[in-house]
């Protein structure tokens, strides 16, 4: 398979060439604000039975969400459970924002890291539903990210664990408590194969 280009990492995240991000408490504050609209977004629309992609792209020059229709289980790696605890707690919106930096520099390692988490949240035929916001060029990428670590929190992932499924260097983010490098990646890839073993379970057990 050929390696993806620069050019077709960053079409996947929505991240122009040569964009400059925010500040990272800009990206801290957005972070919470795109939290707290999907959610708020996705508990009116579940009452309609309406899922959605918790994942902002562009839609003219609005940021919008996708229609989803996955299993209802799926609603806990974002909107409820575990996924939904984790990404209330600001020091992890912070972490994201903090990271965003380091993914946007390597945008065909981001790709790599995020193309899961992408394909899991987006039907290319589903329709598009603006949100009232303006899109900003690193919405696509910070969404994702959010998504990112609720999914895999969800699964049980910890923080060292799910920068470690970033293809980043883990060893720059462990206090001297911490489990060795090695260790730390062989309880993620552990836990990555117990989340896509329950995740397909969850996609075989689904009505229709």
């Amino acid at each position: 398979m050929d390696r993806t280009t620069d050019d077709q990492a960053r079409a996947l995240l929505g991240l122009p060439m040569a964009y400059v991000l925010p500040a990272t408490d800009v990206l801290t504050s957005e972070a919470r604000r795109i939290f707290e609209v999907n959610v708020a977004l996705a508990r009116e629309l579940t009452a309609q039975g309406i899922g959605i992609s918790p994942i902002w792209e562009r839609k003219g020059s609005r940021a919008a969400v996708r229609a989803a229709t996955l299993p209802a289980a799926f609603a806990s790696r974002y909107f409820t459970g575990g996924g939904l605890v984790v990404l209330g707690r600001p020091g992890v919106r912070t972490l994201v924002a903090e990271l965003m930096p380091w993914m946007a520099e390597d945008p065909v390692g981001a790709a790599a890291a995020l193309e899961d988490t992408l394909e899991l949240w987006t039907a290319e035929d589903a329709p598009l539903r603006p949100l009232e916001s303006p899109y900003g060029g690193h919405y696509k990428l910070l969404s994702l990210m959010l998504a990112d670590i609720a999914r895999k929190a969800d699964a049980g992932l910890d923080t060292l664990e799910w920068i470690a499924s970033l293809g980043l260097p883990v060893e720059e983010f462990c206090d001297d408590d911490d489990p060795p490098a090695a260790q730390i990646h062989e309880r993620m890839e552990a836990r990555m194969d117990a989340m896509w073993a329950q995740e397909d379970a969850w996609l075989e057990s689904a009505p229709g």
